[in-house]
């Protein structure tokens, strides 16, 4: 695999929880978003989450909706963001990335988070995917 863009990535606990809330709020069927900010020093910063609308209306496949998606980076773009990371909900299996998720993976320079409604508070796992593989990515939620 490639060398990542930036070691670890930073999202501000209010955006995780929104990312939490969105999975929640759309089980059973699996929800999508994107993450942008920019890069300094090796750290990926989060400034905005934008949450995308599941085309596929599936509780085991997700498709951003393109309206969703062209209007995201299109405020990204204007707001001189880069697009740091993806994530998208498993309602009912584990934080890890699944065959379809390494097949339609979006691009090998973002994290892939991936949240489980299977526990309680859900779990979030970060992911760097590329083709076949994957290798799990550095990330937190941070304060302030």
């Amino acid at each position: 695999m490639a060398p990542a863009p930036f070691r670890v990535l930073h999202i501000p606990r209010p955006l995780y929880e929104e990312m939490l809330r969105q999975a929640l709020a759309e089980r059973p069927n699996e929800c999508c978003g994107l993450l942008a900010g920019g890069v300094a020093d090796g750290v990926g910063v989060v400034k905005r989450r934008y949450p995308l609308v599941n085309a596929a209306a599936s509780p085991v496949l997700f498709e951003s909706d393109p309206r969703s998606t062209l209007d995201a980076h299109l405020d990204r773009r204007r707001r001189g963001l880069d697009e740091l990371a993806v994530y998208h909900s498993h309602p009912t299996s584990a934080p890890r990335p699944s065959r379809t998720d390494l097949e339609w993976n979006y691009s090998p320079d973002v994290v892939n988070l991936i949240i489980t409604l299977t526990t309680s508070p859900p779990t979030v796992r970060g992911w760097w995917l590329s083709g076949e593989a994957f290798r799990e990515a550095d990330w937190e939620a941070v304060d302030g």
